[in-house]
């Protein structure tokens, strides 16, 4: 072998060390140093692990429920109509029409097509009189609330209305008035595309409330304009749509119980007192349990038991700060959520090290796109229901 081959043969064996221990190195600086325990050590193998439990320790805890004013703009469904003391109506606007029509031809009709979806509050096989109104000035459903409502200019005559049976998975027709259209098409020819301020949709003769597709879904609101140009029939579609829904429903007590209600913005607080845990130990784990009040809790829709769950960085705000949790069903009782991960870990770990405790923030998993209650048994239920925290934590070497 020649001298130049093992000298190539040694340049390669250093430039492999040599990448080895870079790689390692760069692994090292992107694992910054963790305050938790968080993955360290399995949980069956801690040595000198202890246990903190609220339901064996005299822990103070707190819960409340609260509503925050919220936008759904980004909400799958538009839920429509009235019934056992809940109301909603949908608000849709295209930004796009035909901008070369203006006053010209003429409009043989004009429609919204609105395509349903599962689930329903009241009586399912009641007839819908869906009512179109004309809004009269500018909104957006990114600052549109369940308050907007009754404060928007709206029409006191409807541009279109019908009556129908609607079920899960239908289509439904509403006709609109030509004079209405023809607004909308003379101001897209003058370039006044932002003051199309479009329509509301209600139910309220009805004693049903349905969810219908929105924009976010894979069949939104359709406008169809038919018209007539120099003898010969156009089609025209809308584009570019900006929906929403605004809902009210009845009151629920804020506590002691935690009541969480998707689409009235119904949200919950829930603060353990953990500064028996002493000694700002290492958090290698933390569980949380909370039990379904089944009696409060409703499944008109998606029946969905699932809350995701925030730390609270800031008890005046109530806002959703990080990374949630997605709690999930225990897998021996349907009644008990079960919250574990990072995010609850660290809140932990952060409480301990006196960081602040403003409690955990309790999210509806579908707050924007159904109206669903869920009740959670709070700090006032007996001990087999309230609220339980369980930490494993080690003392710090």
């Amino acid at each position: 072998m020649s001298p130049r081959t093992n000298r190539n043969k040694s340049l390669l064996r250093t430039s492999l060390i040599f990448t080895a221990f870079l790689a390692i190195l760069f692994t090292a600086c992107q694992n910054e140093p963790d305050p938790t325990g968080i993955g360290l050590v399995p949980e069956g193998d801690l040595i000198d692990a202890q246990r903190f439990d609220t339901a064996d320790d005299d822990t103070r805890i707190q819960t409340t429920s609260f509503h925050d004013t919220l936008a759904p703009y980004n909400a799958v469904s538009l839920m429509i109509g009235t019934a056992d003391g809940y109301e909603s109506s949908a608000f849709i606007r295209w930004y796009q029409l035909s901008d070369t029509v203006g006053r010209a031809g003429r409009i043989v009709s004009a429609s919204i097509k609105l395509f349903s979806l599962p689930g329903s509050i009241g009586d399912s096989t009641a007839s819908m009189t869906l009512n179109v109104y004309e809004i009269q000035e500018f909104w957006n459903s990114f600052t549109f609330t369940s308050d907007s409502v009754d404060m928007l200019d709206v029409a006191a005559v409807p541009s279109g209305s019908i009556t129908a049976t609607i079920g899960g998975a239908d289509s439904v027709e509403i006709p609109l008035d030509s004079t209405l259209v023809r607004s909308w098409l003379e101001h897209m020819a003058d370039g006044e595309f932002t003051q199309v301020y479009g329509v509301k949709i209600d139910g309220a003769n009805s004693n049903v409330l349905r969810p219908f597709q929105s924009s976010e879904n894979a069949s939104p609101p359709v406008l169809t304009v038919i018209m007539e140009l120099n003898g010969e029939l156009d089609t025209l579609r809308g584009a570019s749509i900006d929906d929403t829904y605004g809902a009210s429903g009845p009151e629920f007590p804020s506590g002691p119980d935690m009541t969480l209600h998707s689409g009235l913005t119904q949200r919950s607080r829930l603060f353990f007192d953990v500064s028996s845990i002493e000694g700002a130990p290492i958090v290698n784990y933390a569980r949380l349990f909370l039990h379904i009040d089944r009696s409060r809790t409703t499944s008109h829709f998606s029946g969905v038991d699932s809350i995701i769950i925030y730390q609270n960085y800031d008890s005046t705000l109530n806002h959703r700060q990080g990374t949630g949790i997605l709690t999930r069903i225990d897998d021996t009782d349907e009644n008990m959520i079960v919250a574990e991960g990072v995010t609850l870990t660290r809140a932990v770990q952060d409480w301990v090290n006196g960081k602040g405790n403003h409690g955990l923030l309790l999210v509806p998993y579908a707050e924007n796109n159904e109206l669903e209650r869920l009740t959670i048994f709070g700090a006032e239920a007996d001990s087999t229901r309230r609220p339980r925290l369980q930490v494993t934590y080690t003392s710090k070497p």
